[in-house]
């Protein structure tokens, strides 16, 4: 089949990943990267066409779609988290002949902030929604149309065990992830437990200064989602601070170099899963994460991950297991193993996926 892919496909994305598992899978592939328009654009462009929802980066993201599916003629165009895709762009989209399925990492209606004005619209003309968080499924029902769950997953190419000998990917606990209040105060306490521990991740530099800029407020604004927070310094917890968001091979290598791999998730939403909830066990790590029916329905507790529902039950837990390195092994074990047998994978899920959506939309 010829699909063609609109997402942010840049290294170490997961729409990326995602479009390559398609290709794996034996479809005739062409992606266009509907993210790249916006990151050539200055702050301030950016900030006022996304409030706004006009200019010329939507004007350029909606042409190259159109002028992509042109040449190529695709029998089914997946769109990955597509804010700004206009409605008569959809419909440019369905008189060349391609189904429409739309489908987002990440949560759409429960976030104001993550919806827009045009996407609301566009949801409507897709043939088909994919979806991946259970708590939205009603809003995602109220659309009329053919639905499809599709949990977070792994790459099977990337996240998978690489060990390295640089003590720059070793440590006891990792976390892979950006700044969040609550992060914030359980990886401190974590820290002040004496524990080794190692952060990448974006938005954490205001630590090593503790000082205020409106831009800087703004983003915690936003991330903190209402929960409260203080601009400060915290000089241990940002020794623990590796840098900013690292990708492919090095991802893999924080993972793996982390004895055990902590899997917050965001307060934000109510979220019960994410890619690192998979990621995690695939790179060979211990998964130690909050409890979730979600999260205890993929791993057994106990026997293929741990989790925690407080903060001391969380420091008990990471003491333990970073002492104990027998039953952590087997514990990390465990969830590898039910990783592929349970068919965690990007490939293995959108095989299942596409199967659903030839019965649904009749594509071959």
């Amino acid at each position: 089949m010829k699909i063609l892919f609109l997402g942010q496909i840049g290294e170490g994305q997961t729409s990326l990943m995602r479009m390559k598992a398609l290709r794996r899978l034996g479809h005739e592939v062409i992606g266009v990267h509907t993210n790249e328009a916006w990151m050539q654009a200055s702050w301030f462009a950016r900030q006022w066409q996304r409030r706004l929802q006009i200019g010329p980066v939507i004007d350029a993201i909606n042409a190259k779609v159109l002028a992509a599916a042109r040449r190529f003629q695709p029998e089914l165009v997946w769109g990955e988290k597509q804010e700004y895709l206009r409605v008569e762009t959809l419909h440019g989209l369905r008189n060349l002949g391609a189904r429409l399925v739309h489908f987002t990492p990440d949560p759409y209606f429960f976030l104001d902030w993550k919806r827009t004005r045009l996407m609301d619209a566009a949801m409507k003309e897709f043939d088909a929604l994919v979806y991946c968080k259970s708590y939205e499924r009603t809003s995602y029902e109220a659309m009329g149309k053919p639905l499809v769950y599709m949990p977070l997953g792994y790459c099977d190419e990337v996240h998978r065990p690489l060990p390295s000998n640089n003590p720059r990917w070793h440590c006891d606990l990792g976390f892979l992830g950006g700044w969040e209040p609550r992060r914030e105060e359980l990886l401190a306490l974590l820290v002040e437990a004496g524990q080794d521990l190692k952060i990448w991740g974006g938005y954490w530099d205001f630590l090593q200064d503790g000082c205020w800029s409106l831009r800087r407020k703004i983003i915690l604004d936003q991330l903190a989602g209402g929960a409260a927070y203080r601009i400060h310094r915290n000089e241990k917890l940002v020794a623990c601070w590796q840098g900013r968001e690292v990708y492919a091979d090095d991802y893999a290598r924080a993972l793996t170099g982390s004895k055990i791999g902590i899997g917050f998730l965001r307060k934000v939403c109510p979220d019960q899963h994410t890619t690192r909830t998979f990621e995690i066990p695939a790179c060979g790590s211990m998964l130690l994460a909050d409890r979730t029916p979600e999260h205890m329905e993929f791993f057994a507790e106990g026997k293929e991950a741990e989790f925690f529902s407080s903060k001391e039950e969380m420091l008990d837990k990471a003491r333990f297991y970073s002492r104990n390195t027998s039953v952590r092994e087997r514990i990390a074990q465990g969830g590898y193993d039910q990783g592929i047998k349970g068919g965690y994978s990007y490939i293995v899920r959108l095989r299942s996926v596409l199967s659903v959506l030839r019965l649904q939309l009749q594509v071959e």
